[in-house]
């Protein structure tokens, strides 16, 4: 299932498929192409934390910081507010924790980047 960019939300336990090849990800064996799990709730350096797995994988799993833009929606999680809130650090809503039409949002709607899919401006 494919998704309009601009309704893109992605968060918390959301399926992602990684969009490029790059030497970070390469050198963990995860290549464009790839679907995993985002399993932080909050985001860290404009990236979100994923798991990859592939029975034919020399290791089991493979937990990696990816770039959001490098990203994109598979398949909705279903992780609601409420739920996102209670896995971040203290359960503070001014945690940046979600994407949503290109903006980085915590759980009060503050944006924390300008321009939308610019997530470093």
């Amino acid at each position: 299932m494919m998704f309009d960019k601009s309704d893109t939300i992605m968060k918390f336990l959301d399926e992602v498929k990684l969009l490029r090849d790059a030497p970070e990800y390469n050198s963990k064996q995860i290549y464009k192409g790839m679907v995993g799990l985002i399993i932080e709730a909050a985001i860290r350096k404009n990236t979100f934390e994923v798991i990859f797995w592939d029975d034919n994988m020399i290791n089991d799993d493979i937990i990696i910081s990816i770039k959001i833009e490098d990203l994109e929606l598979v398949k909705d999680g279903g992780a609601s507010d409420a739920k996102i809130l209670d896995d971040l650090p203290k359960n503070n809503p001014s945690w940046w924790c979600k994407v949503e039409d290109g903006y980085i949002l915590n759980l009060k709607g503050e944006r924390k980047n300008k321009i939308p899919y610019d997530y470093n401006s």
